[in-house]
């Protein structure tokens, strides 16, 4: 006992000696090349994307509770099994390799301890008597400073895998396309032998020697009963079969942009569904490899409920240098042509300004220089506020901004972290047809408020939080509300009776598909074309167009986004809920040209329409001129007849009794849409020729030359010219055909036709007054 007990002292004193040699010999730091690697996993854990460090190592940071416990007992079994117990240098072990190699002059099995093998990974020394002390004192004091598990940890980062991969993250995910998390027997055994020689171990390159170093292994876990025979058994049955050495690109984009804006996360968990992530992936690059060269595009699929991003698809190819596959679009801030739409509708129903069926003026604006016009050909005449809407009329929506105000919309949209980037920084009603900056991003962000009772909040990219730029601020108020729950459900019901796109490819079955709110967009010049949908689960946009900016052949959204929006669609499971109506949104009908619900027969009701109204507030038919006097339209109009004649006089007439009388008429610049009997000229009487100073400002134009529905006969390749002329009016006009402005602004029109064409002539003064005709060249 007095023997035992002076012996322990001894080499007490002996390590006491060592630790304050190593602590003043040797300064603990860490000596360890390069930072650490990044990691972007799906929401699942499965790689997207692997960066390397600075000096091109692989390593990834991990934890303890982040390696398998298979992983942990094979390598404590065949490595070190008395880590726990020795205080860093297991002598027993450094004197039986030493009597090996005595003996037998080779190294038989090595001496060293996980404790010695940090040591030497971290602060290398030479392969000699002095580099094995020093690497002594390194293991003491190592364990003197840190806990053991800190210990192990420094190994599990650091252990070498073969070429430039360290740690077992790396590794695994290297070579087994998993995080160390999910190892198998067999792929845990495997991985705690490849350190012992990763160049010569290493599985790609000599699978059947890394197989039989792993069984053995297996052997030693099974000999110490740390695994059960069949356990083991059936890890032997699998052969060694590891990914090549490549890097995951799956969702490159977002994964570079998760690392560029968490730099201090090395392993990025990421809310995207790889399966889903790799479908669409392969669906936009099939879809995009059949358009123009240059042309790419970009799709965003966000759970509406968690507002995580399932999928982000940034470019139609990202190696495809042509399409510009490196660039984003995602977050390129681009028009977005006819894509908000939506929100000025809903913001219009809130305001009371509009019910789903108020009546809308798709004609030519007189007043101001800024003259829009409606991608389709010609002009509507009276639309409701709902078909206007799904037919993306251009004119009626600049009425409708007009009176809520354009800068009060882009406001709203900045309210709820989604700004506009604004020409000269003014909203002006241009925004409302693409003429401001968005991005995907925002508008998806945008649209999910159609799903989620009106509420906008930051789209979710990362389990930790999500990318700021996405529309978060500093106050954490959001989500925040950009329109009422009933307004949010009747713009999704509009958009939800839209029919899907004639070039919906056959051999998808549209009885599949959930029922989908969805909008396209094309900006000018047919830079850039949207879609984007809403369904109860999911919300989606794809963008189609030239990076870079250039112009597209001309084409549409409906045509070119909408049929890639529903093939995307046709991908997710299929969703048998809708979004619930709201209790407060009731069906009424209402008047035109009045506008309000049905209330007695005195009232303004050509036209009997049922309108989803938020309460039952239904409010008149908006002024078709939005900077005049008046926010809406009063279609009573008072005047005095003349009792003996029944014609219109005024006071200053001196021709005898007169008596007050109205009529209810329609705004002046839909005239020459409505039925003849609902006109002025029927309703309200001519001025008595004897009221000498009453100028027969009742009269609307006449066209001459083309008769209505007049057909016209070529064969089909020669150009005639058609001679018309405007009477009723003096002074300037304004010419349409088929919705162009055409030059020249007197009361005459040589018109050049080609055949094969319906055309459409709408002629207007600068009082208002107008009139229209078509006619057919075959």
């Amino acid at each position: 006992m007095r023997f035992v007990f002076k012996f322990t002292c001894c080499v007490l004193c002996l390590i006491a000696a060592g630790l304050w040699i190593a602590d003043r010999a040797f300064p603990l730091h860490d000596n360890s090349a390069g930072g650490a690697a990044t990691v972007v996993l799906d929401r699942n854990g499965e790689p997207l994307r692997t960066f390397a460090d600075h000096n091109g190592v692989w390593r990834y940071p991990v934890s303890i509770d982040q390696v398998s416990p298979r992983y942990i007992d094979a390598l404590l079994t065949y490595e070190d099994r008395y880590f726990y117990q020795h205080p860093g240098v297991n002598p027993l072990s450094l004197l039986r390799a030493g009597w090996q190699w005595f003996s037998e002059g080779r190294i038989i099995s090595g001496g060293s301890t996980l404790t010695m093998q940090v040591a030497r990974l971290h602060y290398p020394s030479p392969r000699s008597v002095r580099g094995k002390l020093q690497q002594i004192l390194r293991a003491l004091q190592l364990e003197w400073h840190l806990s053991k598990d800190e210990i192990l940890t420094l190994y599990l980062n650091k252990a070498p895998f073969g070429g430039t991969i360290e740690g077992v993250q790396a590794a695994s995910l290297q070579y087994l396309q998993k995080p160390a998390s999910q190892l198998r027997f067999s792929e845990a055994a495997l991985l705690a032998v490849l350190p012992q020689a990763p160049s010569r171990l290493r599985p790609d390159r000599h699978p059947k020697l890394a197989q039989q170093y792993r069984d053995k292994v297996l052997d030693r876990l099974l000999s110490f009963q740390i695994w059960g025979e069949e356990s083991v058994k059936r890890a032997k049955q699998e052969d060694v079969a590891v990914w090549p050495l490549s890097n995951p690109i799956h969702a490159p984009l977002l994964s570079r942009r998760l690392k560029q804006s968490e730099p201090e996360n090395k392993v990025i968990r990421s809310t995207i569904d790889s399966g889903i992530q790799q479908q669409f992936s392969d669906q936009i690059k099939r879809y995009v490899s059949r358009q123009a060269k240059g042309i790419s595009a970009a799709a965003l699929l966000v759970d509406n409920q968690s507002r995580q991003v399932i999928s982000y698809v940034g470019s139609a190819d990202f190696l495809n240098e042509q399409r510009f596959g490196h660039v984003d679009m995602v977050t390129a801030i681009r028009s977005p042509g006819s894509t908000l739409k939506p929100f000025l509708y809903g913001l219009s129903l809130d305001d009371s300004l509009i019910h789903s069926e108020s009546l809308l003026a798709d004609v030519p604006i007189v007043t101001g220089q800024y003259r829009p016009g409606n991608f389709s050909q010609g002009f509507s005449g009276p639309v409701s506020a709902s078909s206007a809407l799904q037919r993306s009329l251009n004119l009626p929506f600049v009425q409708m901004i007009q009176h809520y105000d354009s800068q009060r919309f882009a406001n709203k949209l900045d309210h709820v972290g989604a700004s506009l980037r604004i020409p000269g920084g003014r909203a002006n009603p241009a925004i409302i047809l693409g003429g401001a900056g968005s991005s995907l991003e925002h508008l998806v962000t945008l649209y999910t408020s159609l799903a989620n009772s009106g509420r906008v909040a930051p789209l979710k990219y990362s389990v930790a939080g999500g990318v700021e730029d996405a529309g978060d601020d500093e106050s954490g108020q959001l989500p925040r509300q950009l329109m009422s729950t009933e307004a949010a459900w009747i713009t999704w019901n509009a958009l939800a009776n839209i029919d899907p796109p004639d070039q919906f490819i056959d051999g998808y079955s549209r009885a599949h598909l959930p029922k989908i709110g969805w909008k396209t967009g094309t900006s000018w010049d047919y830079r850039d074309v949207w879609a984007v949908g809403v369904s109860k689960r999911y919300t989606l946009g794809v963008w189609l167009g030239r990076p870079d900016g250039s112009p597209m052949e001309k084409t549409m959204g409906r045509v070119l986004a909408g049929p890639l929006l529903f093939q995307l669609y046709q991908l997710l499971e299929s969703e048998a809920d809708t979004i619930t109506k709201p209790e407060d949104v009731v069906e009424q009908s209402v008047c035109w040209p009045d506008g309000r619900v049905v209330m007695s027969s005195d009232q303004a009701c050509d036209q009997i329409r049922v309108a989803y109204t938020i309460a039952k507030n239904t409010p008149r038919t908006l002024d078709p001129e939005p900077l005049g006097q008046n926010r809406f339209y009063n279609p009573q109009y008072n005047y005095l007849v003349d009792q003996q004649s029944g014609l219109r006089v005024t006071r200053e007439c001196d021709i005898g009794p007169m008596k007050s009388q109205s009529s209810f008429v329609w705004p002046a610049a839909m005239e020459p849409w409505i039925s003849k009997q609902w006109r002025r000229d029927e309703r309200i009487p001519l001025f008595n020729s004897e009221c000498k100073t009453i100028l027969q400002t009742s009269a609307l134009l006449r066209l001459h030359g083309i008769n209505p529905q007049q057909v016209y006969h070529t064969n089909g390749l020669e150009m005639i010219e058609v001679d018309v002329r405007a009477e009723g009016r003096e002074g300037s006009l304004n010419w349409y055909l088929n919705g162009k402005l055409l030059e020249g602004s007197s009361n005459k029109q040589k018109l050049t036709l080609q055949g094969g064409q319906t055309y459409q002539l709408y002629v207007q003064s600068i009082s208002g007054a107008s009139a229209q005709i078509e006619f057919i060249v075959l």
